[in-house]
């Protein structure tokens, strides 16, 4: 089967950096694939897109050397199962708060015995069925990633980061600062330490260690300090900064 990219990039010691891809648009997909970024970040969180939109983007990126993340909007058996026959190799959960929710991504993620994810036949992951060794090496090619985005979360980080087949801890600082109840206060000195304490945490535990960009900071600053993975910016913000430069020029 086909080698996951950026799975392949973090295992040999290089940092990645994305944007979220929100509108489920292929041609905006294929734009974003000129741009030079490791991976985009398919959002089916906060984004409106669904699987056969994700089918598509992925699609568009194909053969770019541009990996594609898929955020599934909850932490669902279905809905992992799905987006994984459809493709995905690499996949992000939003708020996991303790070990119990870790493992049940795990298991959605992974073929028994390890999981409970369903074997299809004919699935596009396997080729439509012409490649059966999809189902003996998908399990070494998953890039496995899930959200702390709250308190107790960041209390439960060593245990969440114990269960097997997760690879990724992603820290969600705006929510993290919606469960202090200080939404979008991203200069708060509480919310800065708990993150501190989340980063601190998560590269003791060994795990690949991501986030978005955070306000005030570059993407080198935060490489500096220990990410992996980065996330900065989106297919609808680059459209519309670019749109209010031109507004902007003309004034």
């Amino acid at each position: 089967m086909m080698e996951n990219s950026l799975k392949s990039q973090l295992k040999s010691g290089k940092r990645a950096i994305g944007c979220w891809l929100q509108y489920p648009s292929a041609h905006a997909a294929e734009i974003l694939a000129q741009s030079g970024l490791d991976f985009l970040l398919i959002d089916h969180e906060h984004g409106n897109g669904d699987v056969r939109s994700a089918v598509e983007e992925m699609r568009a990126l194909k053969g770019t050397g541009m990996a594609a993340m898929v955020r599934v909007p909850w932490n669902d058996a279905t809905y992992f199962k799905r987006i994984l026959d459809a493709g995905a190799l690499n996949v992000l959960c939003p708020s996991v708060e303790d070990e119990a929710e870790a493992e049940a991504v795990a298991r959605a993620c992974l073929y028994p015995p390890r999981g409970r994810r369903g074997a299809g036949g004919g699935i596009r992951a396997a080729s439509y069925g012409a490649d059966q060794t999809y189902f003996d090496a998908v399990e070494e090619q998953l890039l496995i990633a899930v959200q702390i985005e709250t308190a107790r979360a960041v209390d439960r980080i060593e245990k969440i980061a114990a269960v097997p087949g997760i690879d990724m801890l992603f820290i969600g600082p705006r929510d993290l600062s919606a469960s202090l109840g200080k939404l979008n206060r991203f200069d708060d000195p509480e919310l800065k330490a708990l993150m501190a304490t989340a980063e601190k945490r998560i590269l003791g535990c060994g795990k690949y260690l991501g986030s978005v960009i955070y306000p005030g900071l570059t993407a080198v600053e935060m490489f500096q300090r220990g990410y992996h993975l980065l996330v900065g910016g989106s297919d609808t913000s680059f459209l519309l900064e670019g749109a209010r430069k031109l507004r902007a020029s003309a004034s």
